[in-house]
């Protein structure tokens, strides 16, 4: 992949809050460089890559957790579904600086947690209809 390509396609994929349109005129742009079909395939699975693992330092899960968070077993859910230590969990769910920036979830991580909770939810909407029956 030329080195061009490659640094748009970093580029959209370091600013998540870029807005649809300018993410799309960046892609158009990377995509109107490569010369090939094969080159156009290489970049597309850059990009979904390079998104995956993107940092979302624009979205405050501890916020959207609201008071969730409260009866919520962190400690499980980081060992659980991201086979981390809590501690994990906690610094990107307060923003902890590690390494000198802001900890935050990667799409895939943002991902993993909303599978996990839902699946949690499942578990304990079945236990309260067992319960009751």
């Amino acid at each position: 992949m030329k080195p061009e390509i490659k640094a748009i396609i970093d580029r959209i994929a370091a600013s998540p809050t870029l807005s649809a349109t300018e993410t799309d005129a960046l892609m158009k742009e990377a995509f109107a460089m490569a010369s090939s079909l094969e080159d156009r395939r290489e970049a597309g699975d850059y990009l979904r890559k390079a998104i995956s693992r993107r940092k979302r330092p624009d979205i405050d899960v501890k916020v959207i957790m609201g008071e969730a968070s409260e009866f919520l077993n962190l400690s499980y859910i980081a060992k659980r579904f991201f086979n981390k230590d809590r501690t994990w969990l906690y610094q990107r769910l307060n923003r902890s600086i590690v390494n000198g920036k802001p900890a935050a979830f990667s799409e895939t991580e943002l991902k993993i947690f909303s599978d996990a909770l839902h699946k949690m939810g499942v578990v304990i909407q079945q236990t309260s209809i067992n319960l009751s029956h």
